[in-house]
């Protein structure tokens, strides 16, 4: 990432920002000893996030089942970093709804935004130790550095948007541009805002998979999820005869989440009904999306009907783009290659053609070279610029047949050229070319498409392979494998940047009394229940794992001993303040050994030792308590 041209950008003062409120709320709830009182004082001065948020509160993601309408209520309900986090993402929503960018479709991005924020509220309810209320925000937000480009630089990048289709062709054209693209500002805004780093990272993921790091889990599932909930959105917004791409591989990548395709079906139908009403209640537009299983009927009789008619024969229909600002030339052309049966599209000017070419999806491309406002090399350029634009067969009409001119045309991307006039059996015969590479085309699709479907079975095997070889089968917490793992990485990076790292080992209280009185299958109950407990009271970026029996380990970052205590105790007092699994019990408690790491820690085994006097510190002194220790000082005990 290019840290410099974003603190260029941000000195600029143009960047979207949060509003007053929201940055007040940002400062208040880093603060350790803020109270829900203060925060509920400060929502207060903004009325429209309150209602907001008090919707969201009240929302079946929420798990509530009576209604409420007080502020304070519904910040304790909802949690400290999660108000945060949505309070950001809508503050950003109600202050950038237009903006001054001519090419930037303001409304269509929102739209876009709040059904990947849905979608990915919905797939990350899936998942153990995802807050659904998070993965909203994450969602919402994950393509703020479009917004962002749009805002600073709207002429610039109204002129790639005309010219540029398609994510990673609009990614090359921004670095090129302005030395920073949306996604890698997206990512620095992002951290700049404090989000946790599990979501910056996931955003990597947003159009590819493959660049996100796989060493944190759940960094994968997050990234997967915002992948997966970007191409439903995309679902959602496009216009009825554009939605059938964006079908490609839906299902596949549903699979990521066990979702078959009966599941995914009611999965995505549940998910437009909630965008929809999100969008009445952040006032954003949203169209009626038919149901999915509509959707894929109609995809699937597509590709019936495309299978029944290849393009096996010369003289066979193509679909066939016309561009010429000679109204004469191009009704001639038209009617030419309607009367043998082909599918004709216009355009007057390349401008026109490039954004009909999108939409048409043309076999050929038959254009002429000189026209206004973007002439046939500039429309060439721009259309190999693009991943669809490449697979189409562009033939140049023109008047000069000089070696000089030829070169330049087949540099700019076309594939062959008719000097005019154009002579009808000329031009038929220039088509069977683009014929020939349909063909070829069709065939390697099938090709690639059947080695897509082996390569992605395979590495979804392989990823739930390794799921399972890092993660405890009863409690679906990351086992003692990936804690060690994940220890090492995080002592290695606080080690070289001089920052924070903390080691907290929890032990279930009189364990074996629990399972020697009730029995083991009510003690898989309470260690399910506590590892459930632990990962909903932990912050976002704590790692939260089960390394053996009754024991459990959390790494975090936190600065000192005095806010690792305050975290400790979060986690101590959640699980004491939970109901036990059965009526009669006593409330389940847990001892915690914290270890904040020293200048003289050698590694990270040290680190576990300093952890494990510490738990057993806790126990002797009485057990339900926090001691914190680390290498300069003595084991100090936490009051309960």
């Amino acid at each position: 990432m290019n840290d410099t041209r974003y603190h260029e950008l941000k000195a600029s003062g143009d960047l979207p920002s949060p509003t007053g409120t929201a940055l007040r709320l940002m400062e208040l709830i880093q603060r350790d000893d803020s109270t829900v009182t203060e925060i509920a004082r400060v929502l207060a001065t903004d009325p429209a996030l309150t209602g907001r948020l008090l919707k969201f509160a009240n929302s079946p993601f929420v798990g509530r089942r009576r209604p409420t309408a007080s502020i304070p209520e519904a910040v304790s309900l909802v949690g400290l970093h999660v108000v945060h986090q949505l309070v950001l993402g809508l503050s950003v929503l109600s202050h950038y709804r237009d903006g001054r960018c001519r090419g930037f479709d303001y409304g269509r991005y929102w739209a876009g935004s709040l059904a990947t924020a849905v979608a990915m509220q919905a797939l990350c309810a899936r998942e153990r130790g995802f807050p659904p209320e998070e993965a909203f925000t994450c969602g919402l937000l994950s393509g703020v550095g479009r917004l962002a480009l749009a805002t600073v630089y709207p002429s610039e990048y109204a002129e790639i948007l005309d010219t540029v289709s398609g994510p990673q062709a609009l990614l090359t054209a921004e670095s090129a541009r302005f030395l920073i693209n949306h996604q890698e500002l997206t990512a620095a805004m992002l951290g700049d805002w404090s989000l946790p780093q599990v979501h910056v990272q996931a955003t990597a993921g947003l159009y590819d998979l493959n660049t996100v790091a796989d060493d944190n889990p759940r960094v994968r599932v997050l990234a997967t999820a915002l992948n997966l909930g970007a191409r439903i959105a995309e679902v959602c917004v496009g216009a009825a005869d554009r939605q059938a791409p964006h079908l490609d591989g839906l299902l596949d990548a549903a699979r990521d989440f066990d979702l078959d395709e009966k599941a995914f079906t009611e999965l995505f139908d549940r998910i437009v009904v909630d965008w929809r009403a999100w969008g009445q209640l952040l006032e954003v537009t949203t169209d009626e999306v038919p149901p999915f299983a509509q959707l894929l009927e109609r995809t699937r009789n597509e590709a019936l009907e495309h299978a029944a008619t290849p393009f096996t024969d010369p003289g066979e229909a193509l679909r066939v783009l016309a561009v010429d600002d000679d109204a004469t030339m191009l009704k001639i052309v038209e009617a030419h290659l309607t009367r043998e049966g082909h599918t004709v599209a216009t355009a007057t000017n390349g401008r026109d053609g490039l954004r009909i070419a999108m939409e048409f999806r043309p076999h050929v491309i038959v254009t002429d070279w000189l026209m206004p406002e973007m002439d046939g090399m500039q429309f060439c350029k721009a259309l190999r610029a693009t991943r669809e634009g490449q697979r189409i067969y562009v033939i140049v009409l023109t008047a000069q047949e000089s070696e000089e001119k030829l070169v330049e045309a087949f540099a700019a991307g076309a594939d062959d050229y008719i000097v005019k006039p154009v002579m009808p059996r000329a031009l038929l015969a220039r088509l069977r070319g683009g014929e020939r590479l349909v063909r070829l085309q069709k065939e390697n699709d099938r090709e690639r498409e059947e080695n897509r479907q082996y390569l992605a079975e395979l590495a979804l095997a392989n990823r739930r392979l390794e799921q399972a070889a890092l993660t405890d089968v009863l409690t679906g917490l990351p086992n003692r494998r990936h804690a060690l793992r994940r220890l090492e990485q995080s002592w290695s990076a606080a080690s070289r940047t001089r920052g924070t790292l903390t080691v907290m080992l929890i032990d279930i209280d009189h364990f074996k009394v629990i399972n020697d009185t009730y029995g083991h299958i009510l003690g898989d109950r309470v260690l399910t229940d506590v590892a459930g407990i632990l990962w909903a009271a932990a912050r976002t970026d704590d790692e939260v794992c089960r390394v053996g029996g009754e024991e459990f380990m959390v790494i975090c970052a936190v600065g000192d001993a005095t806010a690792a205590r305050l975290a400790a105790e979060r986690l101590r007092a959640a699980v004491e303040h939970s109901p036990p699994p059965q009526p009669g019990m006593a409330p389940t408690t847990v001892s915690i050994g914290v270890a904040v790491l020293g200048a003289d820690e050698a590694d990270t085994d040290r680190l576990i030792r300093t952890a494990d006097t510490a738990l057993y510190q806790a126990k002797r002194d009485g057990r339900n308590r926090v001691v914190v220790t680390t290498r300069a000082q003595s084991p100090s005990t936490a009051p309960t």
